[in-house]
């Protein structure tokens, strides 16, 4: 059989582009390299916490709470520079399992670098909220757009008196916005019959799958329509070159049994990740003319100070349960006054309290019932403040291939080269000194926080890669299109974020999706007018 398309990845855009193309009448060839998980099962177990500690030390896992996350690939990159990390979950649904949920519109500032508008992504912006299920608040922030939300979750207490923190600096003129979370997770009735949450915490790896998942939501429905195959725990090998010159006829994978099969498609949509659809696309020396595939790289990347407010200390701390650690965000800084030491900018994801998955303040020292006590009051009285910032895009970022390590196929491995530089550190530092400020003006005092920020501070965020296969309208400097439609090989399209051409402050996932449906309509079109 030749497919109409088929994609290779099924987290956030494989997912949706499956469902998209499947949904428009094309016949989908969705391939995970990964098995099916089951919520309950194979994560999120519904057990007495002790049993369930004990049961996961028996495995050979740490923590006390089971999450997608614990299906993370290992040793599966080469680290260049400093401390890269890369998170590859093989499964289906990939990533999207144990993402945070947190789903925020990138504004009209931040597509002033992109060669498409706000406008052009803002109708596949709703129709994702409305499909995924996103929950929030609708805040009126100029770069940090409303979306369609169902019922929000408000801050809790701590997060609360952050917000009066900002809201006293924000009357002395600094410019800051606090607000709670917007997140994928169902939290009155939905389309898509997923369970209403029930603010267990555990969204990492959602034991009701309340959250939405690729697993979830898009390919049971691609599913029904009759046109969807899915080939799980199939991994591609290599991209097929048909006879026509700069054209794909398929791919090689191995399958679940073993052998190495081949699939014939008319189309190829590469969303694999950052990380590995550059390392393909570069292992197969294809696309890449304009020599950009794997430069370009960026994610985000923190570093966190935690406050302490003794007024805490006799609330009613069973209230503390939600939808994971961070309910809050500091956003709103330097959108129209950059600042003159260091590019981009930062928002701070911020939680606080005694959620009941884990401690977040744990370095408290001692033992005995004193110290326990100590512990306990201490994370009852903070609010924590992490950085997400925008990491500096240069030539010192980038991916290539391990020439020295290969996978069982004979692919090299890819090496992920990361250096943080003076902006990174400044933008850091910057962040240090306002969260420190922001506490203190909310009658609070600073339990921890690195001070003066040194390179070793720095935390990459290592599932928020982008830019490997940049969007542009020049086939010199750019990999693909405006609509991913591959520069070189027009029935190549790629629906993850390696796309994205420039990066704020913001979480990608939501971005991912809705330019992976526009992009899945693209090709359905280019298709039915016979251009590829």
């Amino acid at each position: 059989m030749i497919y109409d398309a088929i994609v290779v990845g099924s987290g956030p855009g494989g997912g949706i582009a499956a469902y998209s193309l499947a949904t428009q009448g094309l016949k989908v060839a969705l391939v995970e390299a990964g098995r099916r998980l089951i919520p309950g099962r194979d994560y999120g177990r519904d057990m007495p916490p002790l049993d369930l500690l004990a049961k996961r030390l028996t495995e050979g896992k740490g923590g006390g709470f089971d999450s997608a996350w614990d299906y993370r690939e290992q040793d599966h990159f080469t680290p260049v520079g400093d401390r890269p990390a890369h998170g590859l979950v093989k499964a289906l649904g990939g990533r999207s399992l144990c993402w945070a949920g947190h789903s925020l519109r990138f504004g009209p500032q931040d597509f002033e670098k992109w060669p498409i508008s706000y406008g052009e992504v803002a109708p596949y912006y709703s129709r994702a909220e409305r499909f995924m299920g996103v929950y929030g608040y609708k805040d009126g922030l100029s770069n940090l757009p409303d979306g369609e939300y169902l019922a929000p979750v408000p801050m809790r207490a701590g997060e609360s008196l952050l917000r009066r923190g900002v809201s006293k600096l924000k009357k002395q003129g600094l410019a800051m916005d606090f607000i709670a979370l917007r997140k994928a997770m169902v939290t009155s009735k939905h389309s898509s019959g997923r369970a209403i949450c029930q603010y267990c915490g555990n969204c990492g790896g959602c034991p009701i799958d309340s959250k939405y998942t690729s697993a979830n939501t898009p390919i049971p429905l691609a599913l029904k329509t009759g046109n969807l195959t899915v080939f799980t725990n199939s991994t591609m090998i290599r991209i097929l070159m048909g006879r026509e010159a700069n054209r794909v006829s398929g791919i090689e994978y191995e399958s679940a049994d073993g052998p190495i099969e081949k699939l014939e498609g008319k189309t190829l949509v590469l969303a694999c990740s950052a990380i590995e659809t550059a390392r393909m696309l570069l292992a197969g020396n294809m696309a890449n003319s304009s020599g950009q595939v794997g430069r370009n790289l960026t994610s985000h990347f923190g570093i966190t100070v935690l406050g302490m407010f003794p007024e805490l200390a006799r609330r009613n701390r069973s209230d503390d349960a939600g939808t994971a650690y961070y309910h809050s965000l500091l956003t709103g800084l330097y959108w129209d006054k950059p600042n003159v030491n260091f590019e981009g900018t930062y928002q701070v994801q911020c939680g606080s309290g005694l959620p009941p998955q884990r401690l977040f303040y744990r370095a408290e020292k001692g033992f005995g019932a004193a110290f326990k006590q100590e512990l306990l009051r201490k994370n009852v009285c903070h609010a924590g403040m992490n950085m997400q910032g925008s990491l500096l895009v240069s030539h010192r970022k980038y991916i290539d291939l391990d020439p020295a390590r290969r996978d069982k196929h004979g692919t090299p491995f890819p090496r992920i080269h990361l250096h943080y530089e003076d902006s990174d550190l400044a933008m850091a530092q910057d962040c240090v000194n306002t969260c420190e400020e922001i506490i203190r003006a909310g009658k609070g005092s600073v339990l921890s926080s690195p001070g003066k920020v040194r390179n070793e501070d720095l935390v990459i965020d290592q599932n928020h890669w982008v830019g490997t296969t940049k969007m542009g309208a020049d086939p010199k400097r750019s990999v693909v299109n405006t609509d991913s439609q591959s520069h070189d090989i027009p029935n190549l399209f790629i629906g993850d974020a390696s796309v994205f051409p420039d990066y704020p402050e913001k979480n990608p996932t939501l971005t991912n999706i809705a330019l992976s449906w526009r992009m899945a309509e693209r090709l359905a079109d280019k298709l039915r007018k016979k251009e590829i």
